[in-house]
């Protein structure tokens, strides 16, 4: 055991610290895959943690238990992608070009989200957490049974229909509407935990939420590929990428995470991850055959998912050079043969300096150069590149000088006029897009390698 912790703890050092430095020095495919990379190590190593101390771990214990649960998070994690396509909360930047590697990046980085809850849970527990917490005992009535139900149905249902004052009812709608059936079912139960004055557990998944929403912004914050944040009333103060208030939706997110994995557990008859057998006597209301088919809607569900991100939630992908060929084929052309294919890299990475000789002019140069810092300013990338330069704007100092409303009207209205079937950027995509440049053009030594030109 002790030869299998160290192999397991080095390599997940290894692997993150590799990909920390591949990300600081923009070097790919460390940049662009960062997030999954720093996931997928920060799990392992937790793992190897809590089998240091204990002698097993969720991966030990099971493998093929592990795998189920990180394939059930992709699913699991694009239901709130569903509901994000109408509050609209976060969109996501620089995703890859080609459509495999793209939709294989969702599935890797989602499949991270139920073991890193559930490891960071659990290390928590072996470590003595809360353990000999106790409360006085919680017994709901049963007339609250049905309460509870209604309202995580109403708290699903109104950031649908008034997503601008509601979003927030998405992370603690779950929770209200599947606990009831978890107690009433016999599976892994909050409710009943609290019935016998325990309360180790929930307190444990809400301070693993706090933990994993700190390293969620953390790793996202450096990486090329990364998501940006639009929430309604909280687009100034952040931490990292995320408005300061956002970081109240953590705890209760692996509180609903635990909720809906463990409302499966009963549906499938079968515990998906925690302490505790379902009793004999436990109501499996899902037929066997709906049960072994479920993986096959599951999968029918997340690729329809994966198209609904590409059209709605993704606003760019990387922005590589040949996409503007069309711009000056030949200038294109020449600056390939100097080196350039993402424009983003050759600002964060080179400074927009080219290595070796070119036939381009200065003012040629220059000129790619400025389109280069916007394609990187924010994520615009190079689809949205094309609009601002079709308004006129032509640099990040153009960007700076906008408002943001008034552009954004004029891009939607270019865009109709082009006929682009892609989607037009929202009003607060324009806004950080503008906010940005500003900050950019209020330092005199620019920002990330982009300058006010």
């Amino acid at each position: 055991m002790k030869t299998r912790v160290l192999a397991q703890g080095l390599a997940a050092l290894f692997l993150l610290g590799v990909s920390t430095w591949g990300t600081i020095s923009r070097t790919e495919p460390f940049a662009s895959w960062y997030y999954p990379l720093a996931w997928w190590s920060y799990i392992l190593l937790v793992d190897a943690l809590i089998l240091a101390i204990q002698g097993h771990s969720l991966l030990s214990r099971s493998p093929r238990g592990f795998l189920y649960l990180a394939a059930v998070s992709v699913p699991l994690w694009l239901i709130f992608e569903l509901w994000n396509l109408s509050i609209k909360n976060w969109y996501y930047i620089r995703v890859a070009h080609l459509l495999p590697l793209r939709w294989a990046g969702y599935a890797v980085s989602y499949a991270t989200v139920l073991p890193a809850l559930f490891e960071t849970a659990e290390l928590l527990e072996v470590l003595g957490l809360f353990r000999k917490t106790h409360i006085r005992p919680v017994r709901l009535p049963p007339s609250m049974m049905g309460f509870l139900v209604l309202t995580g149905f109403s708290f699903m249902v109104l950031p649908l229909l008034i997503p601008r004052y509601t979003f927030p009812m998405v992370w603690l709608g779950f929770t209200l509407l599947l606990e009831p059936f978890n107690y009433l079912w016999a599976g892994g139960s909050l409710l009943r935990d609290l019935e016998k004055g325990r309360a180790g557990r929930l307190l444990r998944l809400l301070t693993a939420g706090g933990i994993c929403g700190l390293l969620w912004e953390a790793f996202n914050i450096r990486a090329l590929t990364k998501w940006i944040y639009t929430v309604p009333f909280f687009e100034g103060l952040k931490l990292f990428e995320m408005p300061l208030p956002g970081f109240l939706g953590f705890p209760p997110f692996a509180v609903e995470c635990f909720v809906m994995i463990q409302f499966l557990g009963v549906l499938l008859g079968r515990p998906l991850w925690g302490d505790e057998e379902l009793p004999p006597d436990a109501r499996n209301p899902l037929p066997a055959v709906i049960g072994r088919s479920s993986m096959a809607a599951a999968v029918a569900f997340s690729l329809i998912l994966f198209v609904l991100l590409d059209r709605h939630t993704v606003n760019s992908l990387s922005p590589r050079i040949e996409s503007l060929q069309d711009l000056a084929p030949q200038e294109v052309k020449r600056l390939r043969e100097a080196g350039v294919k993402r424009l983003d890299l050759w600002i964060l990475k080179d400074g927009g300096r080219i290595r070796g000789e070119t036939e381009l002019s200065p003012q040629s140069l220059d000129r790619w150069r400025r389109i280069a810092e916007m394609c990187t300013l924010r994520g615009i990338g190079t689809e949205n590149v094309r609009l601002l330069l079709e308004a006129g704007i032509a640099s990040v100092r153009d960007l700076a000088r906008q408002d943001p409303q008034e552009l954004a009207s004029k891009l939607r209205a270019i865009q109709a006029n082009k006929g682009w079937a892609r989607q037009p950027p929202r009003d607060p995509q324009v806004r950080i897009w503008v906010r940005g440049a500003r900050r950019v053009c209020a330092n005199p030594k620019g920002s990330w390698g982009i300058r006010c030109l």
